[in-house]
This record gives C-alpha cells, structure tokens and sequence, in this order.
C-alpha cells in the first residue's frame, strides 16, 4: 500500500551507474531543498553493480534516510525486472522512471511536482526532454528537428487517448520521461509476458492511458529532464534488430487495448518511414538474424509498399553482411572491421581526430541556464579559451589563421561566460587551421 504521505516515487533503477548517478541524485536533493518539495523520495534499486555504486547510494541513505531509499538485488533482474521491482517497493501516489545517468533541468522537478499537486487524478504524464550528447563533448540539443510537432505549452488530454498516444509519438521511448500512477500500475495484468522485452514502460503508458484517460504531455519548449545519450550499451549491431523490434511489437498491443485502429496503423507506417532514414542500429552486422527480423517485420509491414522497395534493400544489406571493410565506433574505439559471411574481426585500431584544444573539464565545468520561456542553455568560462589564444599569440606568422579568428578568440578569453556550442564550434575551427598550417609546414 503506496504511503499516502508520499506524493511521488523519484524510481531509479541502476547497474554500475556510478559515474553519474551522484549528479542524478544530488540534482533532485538540490530542487527538494530549494523549493520544499514535500512528499518526494528517491528509491534505487541496484542489478548487482560491480562498482561503487553500492557505496555511493549506501552513504546518501546514511544522510538523507527520510528521501533516499536503496535495495540491491540478489541476481540481475535485467531491465523489466528492475522496473516492475522498483514500482512494487515505491510509497508515493506516482511513480517517475528515471535513467540513472539521466537528470532534471534545473527546475524541472519544481515544475513535475506543482503539477501533480495540483492535478492529482492525472493518470499518467509523458515528460518533455532535451539531450545531453556525451558522444558530442556533453553538448546539450532539443527535441525540434525530432518530432512533427515541436510542443510549445503543455497539453491536457481528457478522454482523448487516441490523440494523446499520436501526439506523444516517441516522447515515451526513455524511460525517464514517463510518470505514472501507482494504484493504476497495479491493475495492469500478465506485465510478465513483457519480461525482456525492453519496453516494458510502454505498454505502461498504453494501458493506464486507455483505461484512464486523463493524461498530460509536457512542452517540448520547457524540458523537464535530460536524457543522456551516446552512453547506451545496447546501441549495437547485436542487441539493436531485437530491441527494435520489440518497440513495434509492444505497440501492436494498442489493437487489444481498445485504441482506434488508427493508432497503430498510424504508428507502424511512421516507425517504418523513421527507420529507413537511420537505420544503423536496427540491423545486424549478421545476414541471417536480418533475413529472420525482416521475416517478423512482415507481419507490420508486409502490405505497406516502402517495406519491399526500402526498407527490405537497407536491412539487409547484403554485401556489407555477407563482406565488407569498413569503420566503426566501438566502446568509443574507432576501428576497421573485416565481415565475411557475417562474421566480423577486428582488423585494425584507428586514432581517432577528437579535438585536441578543447578544455579537460569535469561536468560541473559546464554551467546549465533556464531562461524565462523554459529553454536550456549551456555557457562556460571564457578562460577556456586561454590555450589557443596563448598559441595564436605565439605564433604571429600563422598565415592560414584570420586575423578577425584571432581577436575574436582573445576577446572571449576576457569574457565571463560563453555559450558552450560557440566555444565547440571555435575549438572544431582552430584545430582545422593547426592541421592546415603543420602540413604547409611539414
């Protein structure tokens, strides 16, 4: 029985998630304190890490017991397992599934919270979020060049889940944007039939949305929380035919659920147009598990024209799956791999061309902003740009550099702040006239 105290369950499920975990947790503890959030607790439950993360969550409980609780598990649960444990454990009314390495925008909890207090028969809400792109320096990007509609003011759909499942399109696919009722959870029969199938959150959504249409979608202009992107370990060619898949196949369900048949149609033709534009990790590297996906794929798709004409050719790819010789990024490696017959081997490690002058900092380096109208932005020190403003100093003869570049770089060193995607953009600019110069020189 949830605590009636309890307003909302901040529910983490982790598995070596100490490299970020701390900034999760400390970010939520900040906005609590802040804005006497009542009612708020944070429970992790941890797959068996490996690393501190035991430790780390062990001394937040010693510190803040009445928020934070902590359970570890005896096995590993996987994914589905570890959700459908953390919503059983969970006191509060609602339930908030958050990525361990995922975060609230600085006043992102404020703005959950006042609106479940002030709306308590929501049943379910879907988050609106920007991206933190560790695979591109942390740099933080919108959702406005992902969606149909980019949603500028909160919406309400009352008796409406139809529109409500259309409009969230793939809002819903991190876990970490989804909240949800824990007494509506409960009803929810047979969950296990959805044990590993990596979507366990959206059939959630489906069914609490259906059989309690109340739901609220938040705007995409004011971004509740950020989710971490380039960390994924299942973004692979082994794991990623499987795990989208699954994706169709949970939303198939809507069929059973009552929705419009409109629904699914509607989203099954526009996951097979998504696909076809980036579909790297949605096939395998193996020809054989392509042709077995492509045959499941049949049963979605097989009378929709694109599935024969695009879709089928970029799935298979049947040079590259049965030889090829290409580049890829591996564990954040660069390397060339050789695939024979859909085998593949490492052939060769390549040094990456990372930027050598950007600044060596630590995350809390980079300072997060919300304007007025709720957008995010990010600025760091101007004396990031010391190195390169020392280096164009020292070299006055420098022909290939502008003299504009240089007075621009030594002006922004002066500067306080300075918008993080400037000083990216710069760093990409400076070193493509040090590789300009060296090979004049060399």
């Amino acid at each position: 029985m949830a605590d009636s105290s309890k307003l909302l369950s901040i529910c983490i499920p982790t598995y070596n998630g100490a490299k970020y975990i701390q900034n999760n947790i400390d970010i939520i503890l900040k906005q609590i304190k802040e804005y006497n959030l009542l009612g708020v607790e944070i429970v992790v439950s941890d797959n068996c890490s490996t690393d501190k993360t035991p430790k780390i969550l062990t001394d937040y409980v010693k510190k803040f017991p009445n928020i934070i609780r902590y359970s570890r598990n005896d096995k590993n649960l996987g994914y589905d397992g570890n959700v459908m444990k953390l919503c059983d454990i969970a006191n509060g009314r609602f339930i908030h599934l958050l990525g361990d390495d995922d975060f609230y925008s600085p006043n992102g909890l404020k703005r959950l919270y006042d609106v479940l207090v002030n709306n308590k028969d929501i049943s379910v809400l879907v988050l609106s979020n920007y991206y933190l792109r560790n695979d591109h320096y942390g740099e933080i990007v919108t959702r406005k060049h992902l969606n149909k509609v980019y949603i500028k003011k909160d919406r309400i759909y009352k008796d409406n889940p139809d529109n409500f499942i259309i409009d969230v399109e793939d809002r819903a696919w991190p876990n970490t944007n989804l909240v949800f009722r824990k007494d509506y959870y409960k009803e929810i029969p047979d969950l296990s039939r959805f044990y590993k199938k990596d979507w366990l959150h959206l059939y959630i959504l489906l069914y609490i949305a259906k059989k309690h249409p109340f739901c609220y979608l938040f705007a995409d202009k004011k971004p509740i929380v950020l989710d971490r992107v380039g960390v994924q370990s299942w973004l692979n060619h082994t794991d990623g035919p499987r795990i989208y898949f699954n994706n169709l196949w949970v939303y198939s369900f809507a069929n059973s659920l009552g929705y419009s048949p409109k629904v699914f149609d509607w989203y099954r033709q526009k996951l097979l147009t998504e696909y076809i534009k980036n579909i790297t990790y949605r096939r395998s590297n193996n020809i054989f598990i392509n042709i077995k996906y492509l045959i499941k794929y049949f049963k979605y798709w097989g009378d929709l024209p694109a599935y024969y004409t695009q879709f089928a050719p970029k799935f298979l790819m049947p040079i590259q799956s049965l030889f090829s010789i290409r580049n890829e990024i591996i564990n954040s490696e660069k390397v060339k791999i050789l695939t024979i017959l859909g085998y593949r081997y490492i052939i060769k490690k390549i040094e990456q061309n990372l930027l050598e002058f950007i600044h060596k900092f630590d995350e809390s380096e980079i300072i997060i902003m919300q304007n007025s109208a709720g957008n995010l932005k990010q600025f760091v020190s101007g004396e990031f740009y010391s190195e390169m403003c020392n280096i164009l100093t020292e070299l006055e003869n420098l022909n290939p550099v502008p003299e504009s570049f240089k007075k621009k770089i030594c002006k922004l060193r002066k500067r306080k702040l300075v918008p993080y995607a400037l000083y990216i953009g710069d760093c990409y600019y400076f070193q493509y006239l040090l590789h300009k110069f060296n090979k004049k020189i060399g």
